[in-house]
């Protein structure tokens, strides 16, 4: 059974709000940003923190406090999200700040890391990993080419967290049709999905803008579910309740 895992997010600080998206939700994913949540059926962390730059004790240290106060926890995704350890945003897109790994560092750090929180989080707690959309800057090298995703994925035996709207964007940014791209990607190892709709700018790249997720994403979300065993499905829209309601509703049809 697919389960909607609604993030916690500023929609559940108005408490009819929260009760109301809980009532259409499965269970719930915390994030970084919202992990002093005492609300329970938190059964899904998306971490910010990206296990192929360099882990220091701080960050072990973090991930073994996820543990230890996410008693529902069911699946824990990290992202990998740019080739550099402190990138900064221009113009809605990462540049290049600190230090720049190379494409074997990346895996290196990765093989040490994943070993690492495997051993924090059990057998109980799945891990995956989620792709990230292209933009035309060198942080991105190596990142979103779906060989490195699937060779981080298989390498480390670990699950994938697929976006759909980064799988979008990817591919229209990079010139790649979109079903080749997808298809490059480790979709039998997809554990979750991660659905809105993104724009175009005035220089016709597409970008993130986690928008209301239109019947084109649902239609693929309905195909992806046929396809795959998908455990959890998100949707990542934070604009306004009652439409992030209709869309959940909609989700609810589709699972």
């Amino acid at each position: 059974m697919t389960k909607i895992a609604t993030p916690i997010s500023h929609l559940f600080e108005n408490e009819d709000h929260a009760k109301r998206i809980i009532n259409y939700s499965n269970c719930l994913e915390c994030r970084d940003g919202s992990i002093n949540s005492t609300i329970v059926n938190q059964e899904v962390f998306h971490s910010e923190l990206q296990p192929i730059h360099e882990f220091t004790k701080t960050n072990f240290n973090y991930l073994k406090y996820i543990r230890s106060v996410k008693h529902d926890l069911k699946l824990i995704t990290f992202h990998v999200a740019s080739c550099c350890d402190k990138p900064y945003l221009d113009n809605k897109m990462f540049k290049i700040g600190g230090k720049e790994y190379s494409e074997k560092e990346m895996l290196e750090n990765a093989k040490q890391n994943f070993s690492i929180i495997k051993e924090i989080f059990g057998k109980e707690v799945k891990i995956a990993i989620e792709n990230n959309n292209y933009y035309p800057t060198n942080a991105y090298k190596y990142v979103t080419e779906p060989e490195f995703i699937s060779q981080i994925v298989r390498e480390n035996n670990i699950n994938f967290l697929m976006d759909i709207a980064h799988v979008k964007i990817s591919s229209h940014n990079k010139k790649i049709d979109y079903e080749k791209y997808k298809d490059m990607l480790p979709l039998d190892r997809t554990i979750q999905l991660h659905m809105c709709s993104c724009e175009f700018n005035s220089d016709h790249l597409a970008y993130d803008a986690h928008n209301y997720p239109t019947e084109e994403e649902f239609l693929e979300v309905k195909h992806l579910l046929n396809k795959l065993d998908i455990q959890y499905l998100t949707i990542e829209y934070y604009k306004d309740t009652e439409c992030l309601i209709q869309s959940l509703k909609r989700a609810q049809e589709l699972v």
